[in-house]
């Protein structure tokens, strides 16, 4: 028996099930019929290239009808990213320019085709279009590849950014390019169709990443509304990058309003899905599909029930069941065995928990920092718990110090159990009993909670992590497996910047609130014990309230410097300070007694350098330099001390 006798989990090597043995679900027939959705969202696993192979297929058939295929790979995503480098102060320019150049891009590649054929083609005018043509044809094998040397060719490094945003669609010509098509499309009939596909590729997370594949999809959109009756453009999309645009973007939901169509399986679609691939795989006449899978399970896995039992460590993708499946199958196979039983799926379970928990943890390690922490605290212990149980299990964690700047951030924005379950919840690890239903209700498409979590809310870690996690729970009957359900209607929400944003602003607020003076004092030194763990986590650890020796119930602020950042390394290499001392003064006018008060806490493992946060008015950096130390005063906090050099 082969290795994967159920077909290979990337659709590239998939190609002869994918010809015999593909599955026809609902997805695929809305994407075919319906042509006003021009943006597939799935998760990792959820089938995506698999449906942009066999529409390419579908639609190549069709008469009058070209295919486009857009499917960077990795190297080209990355060497584009440069060509939009010089934006990146600002994420508003990437997606500016990044639309412009892959409106550019998409209009070439259109001509292009139009030019080949041998109707259309004598609709352009040569003398104009044909050069455009020749440049583009010979600049490289692929549209990213043409497109990067086209970008930098306009792109003056001397000019700045708005400037070269403005002038972009000039050097571009797109006017020209517009015109050719207007030209071609206003006595044509044909229809021109743009899949694509991979773009996460070579995707980071950040500024350029985002803006650049934000403008990609911006420039479909644009072009199914300019030329709806010619053309229709689809773009499939992992669900963290929709989520990262949507986060960065606050014009993108209205945009693509009523045109995103979220892939999503159940155990119906799952089962066939398997059937038909066993069809082939073992040569079988037999029509229908419960006695198919009969014919190659044994025992409680019989019947569709039995598919269930095994359904149930997966997060309902063809790649989880598939490669379960694939490995349950070789391990019978090594037995001499032609039919599986529970003992092969269970062998095969956890190294399928395990990758899930990894795939977890890399799909959403830039939107949640903190995950692994917070998942790795609920190891060794039960699977369903109630809410004070796993906040209890969350508090230890916010309570805890991280060496890694982004992960003791993210713990410290959160602030609240509460929170961090509704993130749990958002990304599909915790599901939340629903007395309506009488189930656990999951969520495995990012999104966030739209019920409240109660105190009497029972919590449920999902089944496919519970072997990776070494959880304990009583087996899952055929009722559970199948009431473990997806919830498919709520609204996105970038919960990690808003709470972030939220406690960043709600600091900066307080401060307002605060009265200066002995009256305040106490406030204003917690205020400054939150504002410096928030803007120094993970540079900083150790944080503590100290009794100030000089003066009677007031503290001062002591760290431990971790030198894990340029800063805080010369603080250390320079200063040789290993403790850090923040003198709270809750009024404004330091005089030369408070300078040298400070001056006298600096031996040992303090060093020569501290800091003074009082309530000056005027927002610049005062300092006082002695023969051995250095002293800092912030004179009045604000948002602009929230900077990466700290």
């Amino acid at each position: 028996m082969k290795g994967n006798l159920l077909g290979d989990i990337r659709a590239e090597n998939d190609l002869q099930m994918l010809e015999s043995a593909f599955l026809e679900t609902s997805d695929y027939k809305a994407i075919l019929e319906s042509g006003d959705r021009c943006l597939v969202v799935g998760r990792r696993g959820t089938g995506k290239s698999a449906l942009v192979y066999r529409l390419n297929k579908h639609i190549r058939a069709q008469a009058k009808t070209f295919v486009i295929n857009v499917a960077p790979e990795e190297e080209q995503m990355i060497g584009l990213r440069s060509a939009f480098a010089k934006f990146s102060e600002k994420f508003a320019y990437v997606k500016a320019a990044s639309k412009l150049c892959w409106r550019y891009a998409v209009y070439m590649e259109i001509i292009s085709a139009v030019n080949g054929h041998y109707k259309l083609g004598k609709l352009l005018d040569h003398v104009v279009i044909q050069p455009y043509i020749n440049e583009w044809k010979t600049s490289g094998r692929t549209v990213t590849v043409r497109l990067r040397k086209k970008i930098k060719s306009v792109m003056s490094e001397l000019d700045a950014p708005e400037e070269i945003i403005g002038d972009l669609s000039d050097k571009l010509d797109l006017d020209t390019l517009e015109h050719a098509l207007y030209s071609v499309f206003s006595k044509a009939d044909q229809k021109i169709v743009i899949l694509a596909d991979r773009l996460d590729e070579g995707y980071s997370p950040d500024v350029v990443g985002i803006g650049v594949i934000d403008g990609f999809v911006q420039a479909l959109i644009d072009l199914n509304s300019k030329y709806s009756r010619n053309v229709r453009a689809i773009a499939f999309l992992r669900d963290n990058m929709f989520r990262s645009i949507v986060i960065n973007d606050p014009d993108f939901t209205r945009n693509i309003e009523g045109q995103v169509l979220r892939l999503h399986w159940d155990d119906y679609d799952l089962f066939n899905l398997v059937c038909n691939r066993l069809r082939i795989a073992i040569n079988s006449r037999q029509e229908n599909n419960v006695k198919v899978w009969n014919g190659a399970v044994a025992d409680i896995l019989k019947g569709r029930e039995g598919f269930r039992v095994a359904l149930r460590l997966t997060l309902y993708r063809p790649r989880d069941i598939l490669v379960l499946l694939n490995n349950a199958f070789l391990k019978a196979s090594s037995q001499d065995r032609n039919t599986i039983i529970v003992s092969d799926i269970e062998q095969s379970a956890k190294s399928v928990s395990e990758n899930r928990l990894y795939d977890l943890f890399k799909e959403y390690e830039n939107i949640f920092p903190a995950l692994q922490e917070f998942v790795s605290g609920f190891s060794s212990g039960s699977a369903e718990l109630s809410i004070e149980e796993a906040n209890s299990k969350i508090r230890q964690i916010l309570e805890g110090e991280f060496s890694d700047p982004n992960t003791q951030r993210d713990v410290i924005v959160l602030e609240k159990p509460h929170k961090v379950l509704q993130r749990l919840y958002g990304i599909g690890f915790v599901g939340i009993y629903d007395e309506r239903s009488s189930s656990f209700v999951f969520c495995h498409d990012g999104r966030e909670l739209s019920k409240e979590i109660g105190e009497s809310s029972r919590l449920l870690v999902h089944p496919c992590y519970w072997l990776a996690l070494n959880l304990k729970q009583k087996e899952l009957s055929i009722q559970d497996a199948e009431d473990i359900h997806d919830e498919y209607d709520i609204e996105v929400s970038s919960i990690s910047q808003e709470q972030r944003a939220a406690t960043i602003g709600r600091i900066i607020e307080e401060i307002k609130e605060i009265p200066e003076g002995r009256g305040g004092a106490h406030d204003f030194e917690e205020w400054c014990y939150q504002a410096i763990k928030l803007v120094f986590a993970g540079s900083l650890v150790n944080i503590e309230m100290h009794p100030n020796k000089n003066k009677l119930q007031q503290r001062d602020i002591v760290a431990t410097n971790m030198s894990n950042n340029s800063f805080w390394q010369r603080v250390f290499d320079d200063y040789k300070v290993r403790q850090v001392v923040f003198e709270i003064k809750n009024y404004e006018g330091l005089t030369a007694a408070d300078y040298r008060q400070v001056n006298s806490y600096l031996h040992n493992d303090y060093g020569n350098l501290a800091f003074i946060v009082c309530r000056d008015p005027d927002n610049n950096l005062n300092a006082l330099v002695g023969r051995k130390s250095f002293i800092l005063s912030i004179k009045k906090w604000s948002s602009k001390y929230h900077t990466s050099i700290w």
